[in-house]
């Protein structure tokens, strides 16, 4: 019997095999629904869903006292899960479905006047024009806590995907003209910049910094921070921290098959903490970037992300308050890596752990919005 000679296995193929054999199984660990009463959270600080009746494809946003935008697929689902008082658990792959996105409204008011240029973006910029799906700005909802009205966005349009035209502007203007809002707040995930911020953690601040190295390295606004008076109450984050989910990075088997039997990189322990850092900005970046231990992106703020600058930018022109709460998605990575492997290690956390890092980022949320609600009752008493 002659046996058939296998083909020979490639470096590559190797090393992938390698690799795939390292990283752990994709969790599939649910969201919970918020445990109010053993967080002792009030009956009148549970945020409560108010319908959106009579929505037509051309509304405007509604009225709001506050508005709170997210950016991606995996930090509106985390914000539904907390901010809707969603009963049921989340799994990640139900998180991917469309089930759990009932009653959120598609928001199209003008956005014919962008079609065309958002077209041409997605021929120009490979991946670029995310909104172009749903040919809509965006997505809304509404919750109160308790009298404070809250209107739930999530947004179609990003600094780094949208061209040069910067839309995002159009569409916090319309929001701050429409829905009068008197403060807006920014959330959802983002890379760690500070040795001293465990993956899982949320820091808030109210002020973000450009640092633009991509399309936008040459405008007028690179290298200026914005900073807003708004001052987060923090009488309910000790609350909310009693509910975040300690998120831990992954046990890692060493990739080469020298190591000893049952070897292993420990990761670091969890130690998910919500943060009030006014002191320091957000950075605000047009390109994919994360602190490393070599790169210095602690020099200028406290995590780094890709739109809140601008949404602070455009609050300014409308005088509305606004602050930021962005949570640890990928922790700062060893700067000795070669670039490649630092780049996939960041994506690769990011994406297993970013549905669990925004619950603890919607759970501080959730408590700065408690505060504003107790701000609102006083004025009114």
């Amino acid at each position: 019997m002659i046996t058939p000679e296998l083909p020979a296995a490639t470096p590559d193929t190797l090393l992938n095999a390698q690799r795939l054999a390292a990283l752990p199984a994709t969790s599939e660990h649910a969201l919970p629904p918020v445990d109010w009463p053993t967080l002792g959270v009030a009956a009148n600080r549970i945020p409560t869903v108010i319908p959106l009746t009579d929505w037509r494809v051309n509304s405007p946003f509604p009225e709001a006292d506050v508005a709170v935008i997210t950016w991606t697929s995996a930090e509106w689902a985390a914000m539904n899960q907390v901010l809707t008082n969603r009963r049921e658990p989340l799994t990640p792959e139900q998180a991917k479905g469309h089930d759990w996105r009932q009653g959120w409204e598609k928001y199209q008011r003008d956005y014919c006047r962008i079609h065309q240029y958002m077209v041409d973006v997605s021929k120009t910029y490979q991946g670029g024009a995310p909104s172009l799906y749903d040919q809509a700005w965006g997505s809304v909802r509404m919750v109160t806590i308790g009298e404070l009205k809250v209107l739930l966005v999530k947004s179609g349009m990003h600094l780094a995907q949208d061209g040069t035209d910067l839309p995002l502007i159009q569409l916090v203007d319309q929001l701050c003209q429409e829905a009068r809002p008197r403060l807006v707040l920014s959330i959802g995930t983002a890379g760690g910049v500070r040795e001293e911020d465990a993956l899982g953690s949320a820091l808030i601040t109210n002020q973000a910094y450009f640092h633009c190295l991509k399309n936008f390295a040459n405008a007028a606004f690179n290298h200026s921070t914005v900073q807003s008076h708004w001052q987060p109450g923090e009488h309910y984050l000790p609350q909310a921290q009693e509910g975040v989910i300690q998120v831990s990075g992954p046990e890692i088997l060493p990739v080469s098959p020298q190591y000893p039997a049952g070897a292993h990189i420990s990761p670091d322990a969890p130690n998910s903490r919500i943060k009030v850092v006014t002191g320091q900005p957000i950075i605000t970046t047009d390109t994919f970037l994360f602190g490393t231990t070599t790169n210095g992106l602690q020099q200028y703020g406290c995590i780094v992300e890709m739109d809140d600058a601008v949404v602070g930018m455009a609050c300014e022109k409308h005088q509305v308050a606004y602050g930021f709460v962005r949570n640890v998605s990928d922790p700062v990575i060893n700067g000795q890596l070669p670039d490649s492997l630092q780049d996939s290690w960041a994506g690769y956390i990011y994406q297993e752990q970013g549905l669990y890092t925004s619950y603890n980022g919607a759970l501080a949320t959730w408590a700065l919005l408690a505060a504003e609600a107790d701000r609102l009752e006083a004025h009114h008493d």
